[in-house]
């Protein structure tokens, strides 16, 4: 039977590889632009809500968002013990759902537990702006490949509002890096993108429509060529993740050896 492709008709992501405002004590004000840029999708003080479940609601990061965005949007988070109907309510009225980075497989699993994948699935189609960083970048895609390199990696399924796999951290990690590619040229996992620390991608419907770089990184997309070798190459705006033909004409092989 073939696999059902997800709606992604009203669909917005915007997936941050790495770093940004909930990591400033390892790059202290130095990806302001992805942020920013966040915010010039939505409303003139758009309500923007937080989601820290990765990191067991971590204090310092709850604090940083606050200090990010109170001054600019209608902040508000979701605690970890919040109850459904909290955070159906939390969710209605958004213009931007923000995932922090973290444990992926942690937060995945609490989600389903509570119910809150549906609350935000439902926020998603419904033109609520899906955001985040490494755990809250990858999340929302059909296949993921999650773990660490001390623990080890595994494939999980992601909550499959967006087609195909990505992978956070691309140029930072190098062990997660080769387990990704090893895991595509394999055919264990789906062919996707590879986004750089200090990266994001703005997805809508499936379509690459912006990517935003506030340092030299990039973003790539990766899959398996015929040979079962990897082949890695740059991100364009237009390229659709829904093509069932992702020929070289959607995109260029990328130059950079990483």
């Amino acid at each position: 039977m073939a696999a059902v492709k997800p709606n992604t008709m009203e669909i917005q992501i915007y997936a941050i590889g790495g770093s940004e405002f909930t990591h400033e004590d390892t790059a202290p004000g130095r990806d302001v632009m992805l942020e920013d840029r966040l915010l010039a999708l939505a409303p003139k003080m758009p309500k923007i809500g937080y989601i820290g479940h990765a990191s067991d609601d971590d204090p310092d990061r709850l604090k940083s968002f606050y200090n990010k965005f109170s001054s600019r949007a209608q902040t508000s988070h979701l605690p970890l013990d919040a109850s459904a109907s909290t955070a159906w309510n939390f969710a209605a009225g958004l213009d931007i759902l923000y995932v922090s980075g973290g444990s992926t497989k942690q937060m995945l699993n609490h989600w389903k537990a509570t119910g809150f994948d549906d609350v935000f699935k439902e926020a998603g189609r419904r033109g609520v702006i899906l955001a985040g960083v490494s755990a809250g970048a990858i999340c929302w895609f059909t296949d993921l490949l999650l773990g660490t390199s001390d623990q080890g990696f595994e494939l999980l399924p992601g909550l499959g509002l967006v087609r195909g796999s990505a992978c956070p951290h691309y140029d930072s990690e190098p062990k997660r890096r080769d387990a990704y590619d090893s895991a595509i040229a394999a055919g264990r996992l789906a062919p996707g993108l590879a986004i750089d620390d200090g990266v994001a991608v703005h997805i809508v419907a499936g379509r690459v429509c912006q990517i935003v770089k506030a340092r030299e990184g990039q973003a790539a997309f990766v899959r398996a060529d015929q040979d079962g070798k990897t082949v890695r190459a740059t991100l364009k705006t237009g390229f659709c993740l829904e093509s069932d033909a992702l020929t070289e004409t959607t995109f260029e092989r990328v130059h950079r050896a990483y």
